[in-house]
């Protein structure tokens, strides 16, 4: 069972679950309104501490920073190199466990897990740029 969080953590951690991979900044803009004291620093810190307890994953660094997501189980995600859009592909994609671990051995890492993102162009830019 899960530790109960404090106030500004519950608040965080409720943005992340209701919005759609926010970065911290999109965080903080959303949780001002609830906890308006709250400053930018407490939602890094409380950001890295909901990740290192497994309530929320850190997606990695982007250019508009790191985005997060409340759906912590192993998943993959899609990238829109126009607009930066991610999304969760709602499909299971299997790569054999020789490819990961021969993947994995030629950069010299031990495998613990791994995700699958693919780039490309959304609907929404491929539409508005026909």
């Amino acid at each position: 069972m899960r530790e109960k969080l404090n106030a500004n953590a519950q608040a965080v951690l409720d943005i992340v679950r209701m919005a759609d991979h926010p970065t911290a900044l999109d965080i903080y803009d959303s949780v001002k309104s609830a906890r308006p004291r709250i400053g930018l620093a407490s939602v890094y810190r409380i950001l890295h501490q909901l990740a290192e307890r497994g309530y929320i994953k850190e997606l990695g660094r982007t250019e508009e920073g790191s985005r997060y997501d409340s759906h912590t189980e192993r998943h993959d995600h899609a990238i829109c190199t126009t607009c930066g859009a991610l999304f969760d592909i709602p499909v299971e994609i299997q790569l054999p466990q020789e490819a990961l671990q021969a993947a994995a051995h030629a950069t010299g890492l031990t495998l613990h897990f791994h995700e699958l993102r693919l780039y490309g162009t959304c609907l929404r830019c491929t539409t508005t740029n026909d």
